[in-house]
């Protein structure tokens, strides 16, 4: 399954972008910012982007075999399915079964939450009244579109400044689209649900984009600290709120929230030249993930030959697999052969295979009988290293 050799792909691309941030997200906090520090979650996703790019195609030349039905099946004897296992069929329905369960645990508390708000009765700027009194208001909940809900009797628990701070950090949740990046983060958790360094980094983007919030209120009402932090101090949530909700008081510690109400916000200067270094970053990660990626092998009819590196007559084709034959499974397996100077195998590899390992065994089996003949040097014939695609069609 070519899906499955992605999904480790993209693990691997995605939690050295995780672990990159998580070592980054205070410095760069302390020096450009909450707001730039929130950014550099990009790394992520641009990680993920970078897997989806085609690699680059190598430019290795090597003999290329195109095993179809009639070559391949001399000697088969026809077998059941009985005998027969593909693991990585169970990892396939491992992880959609984890993928399901994890989504519905997720659907199932954001539904929990909406319920227990009751009815929402509009107010005037915008704003919805819940009917029940629940730990975790005010929030900004739903995607299309989303929509600001305070707790009932909200004017008689605060006063006006405060409740204008409050509504102002939640419409800065609304401008940011933040329902939207909550929706993604939820979406990586139900994809990725294997992957623990993906589940303890989620809550920290939590973490960071309230920060986030936070600086964008003060930047707009500068004399306004005391009074947020009195906000923040009644309506501190204690628990982790809902997967695509934005809870004023969210189960931050809140004494990073406060702390940071002390501190001078950075200058216009300072947060653009965290933002290019942040952006900058993004590129770097994109490009190394896409990088690290194993090269297509070249397509045999352009890629240059290689002198003397020609697979003989006398070579037999890899036999197709009784498995993939009665169920119709076609693929490419890439081998990179060691030739001695005699022009014998002594050693082979599988560079790259799709779907992984259902052509391997048959490919490597047939390799370690191939003769080549040698390259030449100075007139002698020498070791070398050959690329060999192997097609396996099960057409004439």
């Amino acid at each position: 399954m070519a899906s499955l050799e992605t999904l480790l792909e993209a693990t691997l691309a995605s939690s050295a972008a995780i672990v990159l941030v998580l070592l980054l997200r205070r410095p760069l906090r302390g020096a450009f910012g909450a707001r730039v520090a929130y950014g550099a979650w990009a790394l992520v996703p641009a990680s993920l982007v970078a897997v989806l790019v085609p690699a680059a195609e190598g430019t290795g030349a090597g003999a290329t075999f195109i095993v179809g039905l009639p070559a391949a099946l001399p000697g088969l004897a026809p077998r059941s399915l009985g005998g027969t296992f593909d693991p990585r069929l169970l990892l396939g329905a491992c992880w959609l079964a984890g993928m399901a369960g994890c989504a519905a645990w997720m659907v199932a508390r954001q539904l929990r939450f909406r319920r227990s708000l009751g009815r929402l009765l509009q107010r005037p700027g915008g704003v919805h009244e819940a009917e029940h009194d629940v730990e975790g208001l005010p929030a900004t909940l739903g995607l299309w579109p989303p929509q600001v809900v305070v707790p009932p009797a909200f004017e008689g628990r605060h006063d006006r400044r405060q409740r204008d701070l409050m509504l102002e950090h939640e419409r800065a949740h609304v401008r940011r689209r933040d329902p939207w990046a909550n929706a993604a983060a939820a979406a990586l958790r139900c994809l990725f649900w294997f992957n623990p360094l993906l589940q303890l980094a989620v809550p920290r983007f939590r973490q960071d984009q309230e920060l986030a919030c936070d600086a964008t209120v003060l930047g707009l009402h500068p004399g306004a600290r005391r009074c947020y932090g009195e906000a923040l101090l009644n309506a501190q949530l204690h628990g982790p709120g809902t997967p695509l909700g934005c809870h004023f008081g969210f189960g931050h510690p809140l004494r990073e929230r406060i702390a940071m109400l002390r501190e001078q916000l950075p200058s216009t200067s300072r947060r653009a030249a965290g933002t290019l270094l942040v952006s900058v970053l993004a590129l770097g990660v994109g490009f190394a993930a896409w990088a690290a990626q194993p090269q297509d092998a070249a397509d045999p009819q352009v890629a240059p030959p290689a002198t003397g590196d020609a697979v003989s007559p006398r070579t037999p084709p890899p036999r197709y697999p009784a498995y993939a034959l009665e169920n119709g499974i076609e693929g490419r397996v890439v081998l990179i052969v060691d030739v001695a100077a005699d022009g014998s195998v002594t050693n082979a590899v599988v560079e790259r295979s799709e779907p992984a390992g259902v052509f391997d065994a048959e490919a490597l089996a047939a390799a370690r009988q191939w003769k080549f003949n040698p390259a030449m040097k100075d007139g002698e014939p020498v070791a070398g290293q050959v690329r060999v695609p192997i097609d396996f069609r099960q057409d004439d």
